[in-house]
């Protein structure tokens, strides 16, 4: 005597419901017993299988991900999540009026799995392409439009680029290879007192005195607003800077910025290629190379470089006429590349990870 039963995996289980299909077999049907759940099949992005089929679901263990074979490219898409991803604010300095490229952009772009030639298996993996949507692009807090004021590159050739370098914050020595200079800092509090402001500086980058007296500075983004403006230094220390400012701003609120500006201006190293630079100038031994260099990490102004020769004489502060000539470089990664020089100062801000 023959019975009727669903279609499922078990033959010898006429009622198992595990998986099963409906009569048409149109449709099929997960139902593990009790409390049980699906378990997919894992593996690493390398072990994904050399002959997949579209539709084909898998977790993979290199990425973390549950991801879905579609056949075109990128193939292999991780699932998406109603939550929103992490974004990350990154500071990329500020600009020369000369740089248009700044980067690498951090964190990097996703890796995802693509079917192609390349390998044994047939799988090689590649990068996602940056695309405009998933950065919000701010210079000194006006956001940019991408296309128009700005485009992502991958890898750009960046040329070479002569920086005049600001002048000297502390004087240099023949006993000594590290020359300070004239710099930007951001500013942790200000304070006021008989017609003296008090700046105290984010210093890390630094023993140096970041600003000699008598050099330029000009101030922004402090409340009080009083405290902002473009003044003569009078003093200061490795963390401090002073200026004369004849009336109380009142009670400090928030922080800013301090850039040295003027006939002493900061120099942004916008390129990480100032190893082997030459550096020429008043004082400055012949044949002399960077060794090594110490900018700050809020706002990617240069603060110092150590060269490979004592300086051939003693140099005051505020010396002018010091260059470095940077060389050529390849960027590695991705970069913003501004159709038009940031200008002078101006803090470079990117926001990434939106719309992954």
């Amino acid at each position: 005597m023959r019975y009727l039963k669903r279609q499922n995996i078990n033959r010898r289980t006429p009622n198992d419901t595990t998986v099963y299909s409906d009569v048409a077999n149109a449709n099929v049907y997960v139902a593990p017993t009790g409390q049980g759940s699906l378990v997919v099949t894992n593996g690493t992005t390398s072990t994904v299988p050399s002959s997949p089929v579209v539709g084909m679901m898998r977790y993979n263990t290199t990425t973390n991900e549950m991801e879905v074979y579609q056949g075109a490219s990128p193939t292999w898409r991780a699932l998406r999540y109603k939550e929103s991803t992490g974004i990350t604010q990154q500071n990329l300095g500020a600009g020369d009026s000369s740089q248009i490229y700044f980067g690498p952009l951090s964190p990097a772009p996703p890796t995802v799995v693509q079917t192609g030639n390349g390998s044994s298996s047939g799988q090689y993996s590649t990068n996602v392409a940056w695309g405009a949507q998933n950065i919000i692009v701010v210079v000194e807090n006006v956001i940019q439009i991408s296309g128009i004021n700005y485009t992502v590159v991958q890898n750009p050739t960046i040329g070479a680029d002569s920086s005049a370098v600001g002048t000297l914050s502390v004087a240099g020595t023949t006993s000594s290879k590290t020359l300070y200079f004239n710099t930007s800092l951001n500013v942790s509090s200000a304070s006021w007192t008989g017609s003296v402001a008090t700046l105290t500086l984010f210093n890390t980058s630094s023993t140096g005195v970041p600003f000699a007296t008598g050099s330029t500075i000009t101030v922004t983004g402090i409340s009080p607003s009083s405290y902002n403006g473009v003044y003569t230094v009078t003093g200061g220390t490795a963390t401090t800077v002073t200026y004369a400012l004849v009336s109380n701003p009142g009670t400090f609120q928030y922080a800013g910025t301090v850039t040295a500006s003027g006939t002493t201006p900061a120099v942004f190293a916008s390129l990480d290629n100032l190893v082997g630079a030459s550096v020429t100038g008043t004082g400055i031994a012949g044949s002399s190379t960077v060794v090594s260099y110490t900018t700050d990490p809020n706002t990617d102004a240069l603060t110092s470089v150590t060269m490979n020769n004592f300086p051939s004489s003693s140099i005051a502060v505020n010396t002018v006429n010091i260059t470095i000539g940077e060389s050529s470089t390849t960027g590695s990664g991705y970069y913003l590349k501004f159709t038009e020089p940031v200008p002078y100062g101006k803090v470079v801000i990117a926001l990434i990870g939106f719309d992954q």
